[in-house]
């Protein structure tokens, strides 16, 4: 199934189902010129998302990989270190221009049109008068410190951490804006809260984490054979341990998610658009988990049993972390789109 295919389906699952999304409040019935307000929110939510996944996964990567690899010298990634923190320092101004650009997606979908953004007292209203006013008001808080961070000349752990805790948040407090938010008070509507904390993080984590992984191959490029083979081995060995650890927080937290949608009745995820987005989603990722089992169960293994090969097993294995990567960043577009279809009723 193409991009486009998947934008269709959602949009047409959108018209057709009477009951809206959270983050929507109610689909607009006709198109707001050739820019539709349904794709500006996919778009704004997919780049939001990549960029909200940088932040966090990133960050975390220099917390498991060991404080070896922020020095220089054997075990160091210096050029791995400084492609993160440019990357981290692009990532924070595209997630808060793309993080305005979803509360104006909302707020035109509220209001049906564009037109209406440019009146003060819709933001007012927005922002004091709706169930998305103050997690909305935290989240541009937090967009803000997580500029205001990246501005920094540092680049030390503490740098990250502040980076990595801003970026936590922003995963959790997108549930207040999606489908998460629609249980209501009380303990059903904190399992959904926390079940949609826990799917968002652990992908961050696995998701935003393979940028950096990614660096870390190709900087192996300028170590000698045998050092090249050592290092990757290491770096590898503990990303794989920590996306073990997400993957089994993804499925188990994803169930759960898809259960809170059909209120345990699964079935209802058959013939319906949201069901197909989300089987498309659940495509995608076992893919991802097809690589990451082939470079944790086959590649691995033969690099650390390779010698004179040693290199070129590092180039295999860094094609399938790029390949890998594609597919994460696919995903996130179709949970973009995922997040603005209805689910059945």
């Amino acid at each position: 199934m193409t991009i486009f295919q998947i934008l269709a389906l959602a949009a047409q699952a959108a018209e057709a189902t009477p009951t809206p999304p959270a983050d929507m409040g109610s689909m607009p019935s006709q198109p707001d010129g050739i820019i539709t307000i349904f794709h500006v929110l996919v778009l704004s939510r997919w780049i939001h998302f990549a960029a909200v996944f940088v932040l966090f996964g990133s960050s975390f990567f220099w917390f498991y990989m060991g404080r070896e690899r922020l020095l220089a010298g054997p075990g160091g990634l210096p050029k791995t270190l400084r492609a993160t923190t440019l990357l981290l320092r692009v990532a924070a101004p595209v997630a808060a221009i793309s993080g305005v650009a979803w509360l104006a997606g909302i707020l035109a979908n509220m209001t049906s049109g564009f037109s209406n953004l440019a009146d003060p007292e819709n933001w007012r209203l927005f922002f004091f008068e709706t169930q998305f006013g103050p997690v909305s008001v935290l989240r541009l808080t937090l967009l803000a410190a997580a500029v205001v961070v990246t501005l920094l000349p540092w680049r030390n752990r503490a740098w990250f951490s502040a980076l990595l805790h801003i970026g936590a948040l922003l995963l959790i407090s997108q549930a207040w804006l999606g489908h998460a938010n629609e249980g209501g008070e009380g303990l059903y509507g904190a399992a959904m809260i926390i079940a949609y904390a826990i799917h968002a993080l652990a992908a961050g984590a696995w998701v935003g984490g393979l940028p950096p992984l990614l660096f870390a191959c190709v900087e192996q490029r300028h170590f000698g054979p045998e050092d090249a083979r050592i290092w990757t081995i290491d770096v590898l060995t503990r990303y794989s341990w920590m996306a073990i650890v997400a993957v089994a927080l993804i499925v188990a937290s994803g169930i759960a998610n898809a259960g809170f949608r059909v209120a345990g009745s699964f079935d209802k995820l058959f013939d319906t658009g949201y069901g197909d987005v989300l089987f498309t989603k659940i495509g995608v990722v076992a893919l991802m988990l097809a690589l990451a089992s082939f470079n944790r169960f086959i590649a691995m293994p033969r690099l650390r049993a390779a010698t004179l090969c040693g290199m070129k097993q590092i180039n295999k294995l860094r094609i399938s972390v790029a390949a890998e990567l594609l597919l994460g960043i696919l995903v996130l577009l179709v949970a973009a789109v995922l997040g603005i279809t209805p689910p059945p009723q």
